[in-house]
């Protein structure tokens, strides 16, 4: 009789253990199934918002807002969406910039905006001095006109820039201030803009004069074409093959204040052969053939810039545009 409730009591042990073990390894089961589901929903939630976001910011487009307008969407959103939509949101808010430029020029040179911009900066910009070259319009104080005062405030929150260009100031795309975005922007975007950014920091061209040496000229149009090279479909392809396309032909002929050649006996300047001779070194480079090609054409010519030599900058120049296409 002992050794029957022994026996009994073993069993009923086991049975306990065994529940036990059942129900220690069902509750995991069922909080990793929880856990799927609310991630899920997560998920959900967030392709949602996102989905959102761009819905929203394309109405905003369809409406035609300033910049200033996108900037501050964006700004607010531009966080919570994947870089491709980020890229979409700069290449938008870069061709509202581009649309309102003329608006905003004009807006400009209305009243007094611009004496009174000069006198209040009068003799603190210089030609030769590019940090003196534009204007600080987030520097407001002593503005009395309160419409200049709305409209310089506008320019700065949508992403402009004042330059000082024959005396008066124009707004110009700060591609500097757009670099803010960088970090949710892929790396071609964050290429295009630094491209973008040199000239909007230091022009190449200022009344009719260079504004930079042959040699940063030539850097400016080797960076452009490496850009061509690693994004052939790119996302702003025609503006940068655009952007190519005027350097190259500053390149090789100059402008009318800074010629490539001395007036007083058409021989080219030391420092511009100079420059075309280092560029075509540049090993594998198409800029680096043309204009390696074009310095040929010159030293053949007794280095003596004459219509000869400048009737093939056309040629040279549709050359290397052509083999740039093709290399796409």
């Amino acid at each position: 009789m002992k050794e029957k409730s022994i026996i009994l009591v073993l069993i009923i042990v086991s049975i306990f253990l065994v529940s036990l073990v059942g129900c220690s390894s069902e509750k995991p089961e069922l909080a990793k199934d929880e856990t799927t589901d609310k991630i899920e929903e997560v998920n959900e939630s967030i392709e949602y918002t996102r989905d959102e976001i761009m819905k929203d910011f394309r109405n905003i487009l369809k409406s035609k807002n300033e910049p200033i307008i996108l900037v501050k969407f964006i700004d607010e959103n531009i966080s919570k969406v994947e870089k491709e939509d980020a890229v979409e949101m700069i290449v938008e808010l870069e061709e509202a910039q581009i649309e309102y430029t003329d608006k905003y020029t004009d807006e400009m040179f209305v009243e007094d905006y611009q004496s009174e911009l000069l006198r209040l900066w009068e003799g603190d910009f210089n030609l030769d001095s590019p940090d003196k070259l534009f204007l600080d319009i987030n520097k407001l104080e002593g503005i009395k006109n309160e419409s200049l005062k709305e409209l310089l405030e506008k320019l700065a929150a949508g992403k402009y820039k004042l330059i000082i260009m024959e005396g008066a100031f124009y707004p110009i795309i700060d591609y500097e201030a757009m670099k803010d975005y960088n970090k949710y922007l892929n790396d071609e975007m964050k290429s295009y803009l630094d491209i973008k950014s040199m000239d909007s920091n230091k022009p190449t061209v200022l009344d009719a004069a260079f504004y930079i040496s042959f040699d940063e000229l030539a850097e400016r149009l080797l960076k452009v074409e490496d850009h061509i090279k690693k994004y052939p479909e790119g996302i702003r392809d025609e503006e940068i093959l655009r952007l190519y396309s005027a350097y190259l032909k500053l390149y090789l002929s100059g402008v009318d204040n800074t010629p490539i050649y001395n007036y007083e006996n058409n021989a080219i300047k030391e420092d511009v052969l100079a420059s075309y001779k280092e560029t075509s070194k540049v090993q594998d480079s198409i800029t680096g053939e043309i204009v390696g090609k074009y310095k040929d054409i010159i030293e053949e010519n007794n280095n003596v810039i004459d219509d000869n030599v400048l009737s093939k900058i056309t040629e040279c120049h549709n050359e290397a545009i052509a083999k740039l296409e093709g290399s796409k």
